[in-house]
């Protein structure tokens, strides 16, 4: 088989996908409503508009970029956010065409619980099966990385660790003289300098040329694209700011047809904010309904054990930089966050603590409050959790990027508590691993890592003791 070949297969494969996902979203949907008792007329007028509208909304919520580059869990995750944008939008569409009401509703639940899992099986089957073809040398993408910025460095790095992507770095140019000892990549073979990439490209077979220039030198960066500009490669540039680990989302833009691109805002804009939005007031709805014994319990408590307020009250940043009152069961002696000096975070023994404090803490029951935080729009249920206004005074000017966490609503938990950043940060390295996870949700957000954190959240208030 020639590997040169089936490497540059990719787009015929995402065509393939397509036509696959659609189609056995068709053929299930045949299938749940015919055995469900339907009309299997009124099944199949009905299911060739049903392919259509996957094929539409599968291509605009971006499922067919390239596999190369997107981790197998990314992808489900987008699977399964598209296919709750579809189930709605055929939801909507039901109120309005009678022909769906004739559909029996035990067919369509199946079909919309049967359908998404078929599609992630078949993701996983695929990559699996990709990964093994791999070893064996074929659909391998041959790279190069012209220049030596800490991006480029960073790309460089993430490729030797991901080999589900099938990239083969076959070195770099130097952008800083001739390759000698003091080249920044010491982990990868020095091609030569930038002069040296057209004759070396001209000699072998360079898929995709990573530009990745230590400085913002646009002279330089012309005469590099004067020279790659005639070879068969795919260029990518690798933007060298010090902040690209702080991007939210890297959308592409135009200003009078001026490309620019988007380094920080919020993802939870039109219909993604209003779905949001829409989970938090019907999960919250539900905990407070159901658990109220338990907050009654907890509200007691807490008034009997020691004198105070039942109800602590914090300022805090909220979304964009807005002061907001986050509500929590007082779990102190009353007066000791009212002290003078900076702000101390609760540590394990806390002599401030008070008894039935330590369980309320310890079990998060003292964050029930919240949950009307995020009935007033204040919070979210899932989203980087806000911190007293003193800690992000103090960490704001410390850690790169640590305010990027308010352009979205601060949650009750959120991806660093369920990763074991949950608790007291003792020390700027966990601090900014906690941050790196605020930072990594807000990049990859959707309704389903919601959903996924979660149910891990759960998991990590049964398991782990961490709080204090």
């Amino acid at each position: 088989m020639n590997q040169a070949v089936f490497a540059v297969s990719e787009p015929f494969f995402l065509f393939i996908a397509r036509v696959v996902d659609a189609g056995t979203g068709y053929i299930l949907f045949l299938f749940a409503i015919y055995i469900a008792g339907g009309d299997a007329l009124d099944a199949q007028k009905m299911g060739g508009m049903v392919f259509g509208i996957i094929l539409l909304i599968f291509h605009f919520q971006g499922i067919y970029r390239s596999f190369r580059f997107a981790t197998l869990r990314y992808e489900i995750r987008k699977i399964f956010s598209a296919c709750l944008f579809l189930f709605f939008f055929l939801i909507m569409m039901a109120y309005m065409l009678d022909e769906f009401e004739r559909l029996p509703q035990k067919g369509l639940l199946m079909w919309m619980v049967g359908w998404p899992l078929l599609l992630a099986v078949m993701r996983i089957v695929y990559r699996k099966t990709l990964r093994a073809i791999r070893k064996r040398g074929f659909n391998q993408k041959t790279a190069v990385i012209a220049g030596e910025s800490m991006a480029g460095i960073k790309l460089a790095r993430h490729i030797q660790e991901n080999a589900w992507s099938g990239t083969q770095l076959l070195g770099f140019f130097s952008d800083r003289g001739e390759c000698g000892s003091n080249r920044s990549i010491k982990e990868m073979h020095c091609l030569g300098t930038l002069d040296d990439i057209d004759a070396y490209t001209s000699d072998r077979r360079v898929d995709i040329i990573y530009i990745a220039l230590s400085d913002n030198d646009e002279s330089a960066m012309l005469r590099l694209m004067k020279r790659v500009e005639g070879l068969p490669s795919t260029i990518y540039l690798v933007p060298n700011v010090f902040f690209l680990d702080l991007v939210i989302g890297g959308e592409i833009i135009f200003f009078d047809q001026r490309p620019m691109i988007v380094l920080r805002d919020t993802p939870l804009t039109g219909l993604a904010g209003a779905g949001k939005r829409a989970m938090d007031i019907v999960i919250s709805l539900a905990l407070i309904i159901l658990g109220a014994p338990v907050f009654l319990a907890a509200g007691l408590a807490v008034k009997l054990s020691s004198p105070g307020p039942l109800i602590f009250v914090q300022k805090r940043y909220g979304m964009n930089g807005q002061e907001i009152k986050v509500y929590k069961f007082r779990s102190m002696y009353d007066n000791c966050d009212k002290k003078e000096g900076p702000y101390v975070q609760a540590t394990k023994n806390d002599s401030r603590v008070t008894p039935v404090g330590a369980f309320l803490r310890r079990t998060s029951l003292d964050e029930i409050p919240q949950l009307f935080n995020v009935l007033q729009g204040h919070m979210s249920l899932v989203g980087p959790r806000p911190h007293p206004l003193a800690m992000d005074d103090a960490y704001r000017r410390r850690i790169a990027g640590y305010m990027t966490r308010n352009k979205v609503r601060p949650g009750i938990t959120g991806l660093a508590q369920v990763r074991g950043y949950r608790g007291e940060t003792d020390t700027l390295e966990k601090m900014e691993k906690r941050v790196a996870y605020d930072l990594k949700y807000i990049r990859e957000w959707s309704l389903l890592y919601d959903v996924e954190i979660l149910i891990r959240t759960a998991a990590v208030l049964l398991f782990q003791k961490t709080a204090y």
